[in-house]
């Protein structure tokens, strides 16, 4: 499973971050609310995918 991270705060940027099998975050949902930090996410270079094993 695909999350994406805030990079300013390290935390999952948002709450259902699965973002599946896709190469690119989509550009019709920025700007938004960073999960963990509150602080708005203005475009992708503010996020990073990261790989979570869920076992």
């Amino acid at each position: 499973m695909l999350v994406l991270i805030h990079k300013e705060c390290g935390g999952p940027a948002l709450e259902e971050s699965a973002v599946g099998e896709v190469c690119a975050v989509p550009v019709d949902r920025f700007p938004f609310s960073c999960f963990t930090c509150l602080e708005e996410i203005l475009d992708e270079s503010e996020v990073r995918l990261s790989e979570e094993l869920g076992m």
